[in-house]
This record gives structure tokens, C-alpha cells and sequence, in this order.
């Protein structure tokens, strides 16, 4: 029988001093613990300290900067970014991908740092030790190896944050606290390695999460087994701003498929350059899917989630189509009518 782990915990009320406890080897951060403890329980994890972080009032807030740009702090939960009396109406798309996650249950222990951040998940990995006991070390078990992906020089295990498209394409970005403090967009936050997912330094934490001072209108879209409690197959987060009635700064994020979210940049230069008609949004939808790469480490299946990554595209820019035309008013169809430009009955 194998032992569990040991270590102990040390809580602290001042974020000043937390660069000096993560630079304790071993050491990691507690917060709401929806994704440690389970992985604790599983022998996925083996610090030697636990640094609690939940007693530190600034990484709690909700603010708003010199600049009125929201902020959230990255021990805020995530039932507290839904109950915020003013925060959903002012980023909706953040509303949805948080009442997303999980369980309410859940939302109301996890933090939104805690998402971001959420460890890689993989079916050959994310088992009880018996399960495990069977196969060799695979990368993230510090082996040589890759089930899902058995060519792969790298691990592939997959990024299950639903919140972490969504800040992409926002445009948000996130202060990276350490021995010094700097801001860096949340798309640069992950590494695309599945051992190593994130890119912070050893005494290194997210701090807060800085939002964009106008939210420009967005779309949503989860893909998962059940309606409620599942981890992501496929997530998909689209947005755009109008400018003179065109869109413009498109965005196009699909996650939950490898082990960083995935921007669709050729389908972003694509609507930034041409109507938005239904066959472009069908061939933004088809870029998509063949931009991304997912393998056997999800519970859907290889075929199936490719197939949803091109549904939920289509689904996302349909609907973001559909919320442009109303800003911006009926005078400017996007060129959402393919039967108006060809002067035939659809």
C-alpha cells in the first residue's frame, strides 16, 4: 500500500510574504482546493508545505483601477463573481463560463486564481494509484512516456479551465506577483506543455485578474457528457467589438482540448476581412477544427470532439453575429443574409 503524502500548512495574511514561502521546495498554494485536495487524495500531488492563501484581503477584492478597469482578485471565488450585484452585467460572457463550472457547490469554494490555474488532467493519469500501478511513468508522472499520444515528445494532458478562453478572449490579462510584480495577458499565462502547463517562476503566483475596461460583446459555448459537474471536452469563447459597423479585434478561442487554450488566428483574419456570411462563418468553423489537435485523453473521443469543435465555432460566431446586428442596429446585417447578396430565396 502506498503512503500518502506528508507535509504541513502555513496561512498567511499578507501577499508580501508569499514569494518567500513558494520559494520553500515542495511548496504549493491551497485557495479553495477543488482541484488540490481530490489530487492530494490520489497521490497526483506531493508538496511539502501547503501556503494558505485565503486569509490574504487583497487577493479577495473586486475593485475597479484608476482607469475603470474591473479587477478581481485571485482568491475571489467564484460564486462571488456571480453574485456581484454589477460585474455580470458590464462582462456576461465571464458570467456564463463561471456558472459553468462544476457544481454550485463547488463555484462556491474555487477561485477564479484556482481555475486559471487548475492542473492538466489525462484518463491514463487522473486515476486512483491502483489504476496507475499498472502502466510506467508517463511526462507527467516524470516518466518518458505519452499514452495519449505515444509520438509526442511532450505532454499533452489537457487544460480544463473554462474561464481561461474566456479571459482570452476578453483580452484580459493577469498580475503575475513574485519578487517583482508584472502584468502579462492570460493567453501567455500557459506554457502548451502538459507537465509544466504554466509559465510562472518558482516564487511566482497569479495576484488578480485585470479585465478590459469596455467588454467587447461575446459568446460562450461548453461542450461536456453531463449538463452539470463534468470537466470541459471542448470549450469555445468568440468576441469582437463593432467599429463603424464593422467587427473588428475578433477573437476565437477554443480550450479543453490540449494543454493551452488554442487561438484560431486564421479564422480571426478571415471575419476581420470579409462579411460575415453564413458560408464564412461555416468556413471559420472548419478552420477551427483543423487547427486543433486533440488526442485520446478525454472521455469523448478523438472524432467526437474535433466534430464539437467545429459545431460549437459555428454555434459561437452565430450567436455573436446575431448580438453585433442588435448593437448595432438593423442597417447593418454584417452580411448575415447570404440570400440578400445573391438576390435568391434561402
Amino acid at each position: 500500500m502506498s503512503s500518502r503524502p506528508s507535509f504541513y500548512i502555513t496561512r498567511l495574511e499578507n501577499w508580501v510574504d508569499l514569494p518567500s514561502s513558494l520559494g520553500t521546495l515542495g511548496a504549493q498554494i491551497l485557495a479553495g482546493g477543488t482541484d488540490l485536495v481530490p489530487n492530494l487524495t490520489w497521490e497526483l500531488a506531493s508538496p511539502t508545505m501547503l501556503v494558505d492563501v485565503m486569509g490574504i484581503s487583497e487577493l479577495r477584492e473586486i475593485t475597479i483601477d484608476a482607469e475603470g478597469r474591473w479587477v478581481i482578485g485571485a482568491a475571489v471565488t467564484l460564486s462571488d463573481i456571480l453574485h456581484h450585484p454589477v460585474l455580470g452585467a458590464h462582462y456576461p460572457m465571464l458570467v456564463a463560463a463561471v456558472h459553468a463550472v462544476a457544481t454550485p457547490e463547488i463555484r462556491a469554494q474555487a477561485t477564479l486564481g484556482g481555475n486559471l490555474c487548475v492542473d492538466t488532467r489525462c484518463r491514463f493519469r487522473n486515476q486512483p494509484p491502483i489504476w496507475r500501478s499498472g502502466l510506467d511513468p508517463c511526462f507527467k508522472s516524470d516518466g518518458n512516456r505519452c499514452y495519449a499520444a505515444p509520438k509526442s515528445r511532450e505532454c499533452v494532458a489537457i487544460l480544463s479551465s473554462d474561464t481561461a478562453p474566456v479571459l482570452i478572449a476578453l483580452g484580459a490579462e493577469v498580475a503575475v506577483g513574485g519578487p517583482e510584480l508584472r502584468w502579462v495577458e492570460v493567453e501567455a499565462l500557459y506554457s502548451g506543455d502538459g507537465h509544466d502547463h504554466l509559465t510562472l517562476g518558482p516564487q511566482e503566483f497569479v495576484r488578480a485578474v485585470r479585465l478590459p475596461r469596455v467588454s467587447p460583446a461575446g459568446v460562450f459555448r461548453k461542450w461536456r457528457d453531463r449538463a452539470t459537474m463534468d470537466f470541459p471536452e471542448v470549450d469555445v469563447a468568440v468576441a469582437a467589438t463593432l467599429d463603424e459597423g464593422v467587427p473588428r479585434d475578433i477573437r476565437i478561442v477554443v480550450s479543453a482540448v490540449g494543454p493551452a487554450p488554442v487561438r484560431i488566428s486564421a479564422a480571426e483574419v478571415l471575419l476581420d476581412s470579409s462579411p460575415w456570411t453564413d458560408a464564412q462563418l461555416e468556413r471559420a468553423s472548419v478552420m477551427a477544427r483543423e487547427a486543433v489537435h486533440p488526442y485520446d485523453n478525454g472521455q469523448l473521443g478523438v472524432i467526437g470532439r474535433q466534430l464539437a469543435v467545429r459545431s460549437l465555432v459555428l454555434d459561437a460566431l452565430t450567436a455573436l453575429r446575431a448580438a453585433l446586428m442588435e448593437t448595432g442596429g438593423e442597417q447593418n446585417d454584417l452580411g448575415g443574409r447570404d440570400s440578400r447578396e445573391k438576390g435568391q430565396p434561402r
